[in-house]
């Protein structure tokens, strides 16, 4: 894994409302619970897993491919369309 990306975050489970100038970031277990309940779907958008505070841009995360997410991330950034 390749967490280069730095992510900025003081909260999580925002849904795209949390403080100006931060990411969208859910830890792995909110994500996904948002996933089962059908809050994201592929269309959305997607992300990317985070671990220490930096994203791996090398992975792309799909609600439909959550069994990809990476077993060391805690924290998944998404990216809305």
């Amino acid at each position: 894994m390749s967490y280069t990306r730095p992510v900025k975050f003081s909260v999580t489970n925002q849904y795209g409302c949390g403080p100006d100038g931060e990411d969208d970031v859910y830890t792995v277990e909110e994500f996904l619970a948002h996933v089962q309940g059908g809050s994201f779907i592929d269309y959305d958008g997607h992300g990317r897993p985070v671990k220490d505070g930096m994203a791996d841009e090398n992975i792309v995360i799909k609600p439909s491919r959550v069994h990809e997410i990476p077993k060391d991330a805690t924290h998944v950034v998404w990216f809305n369309r």
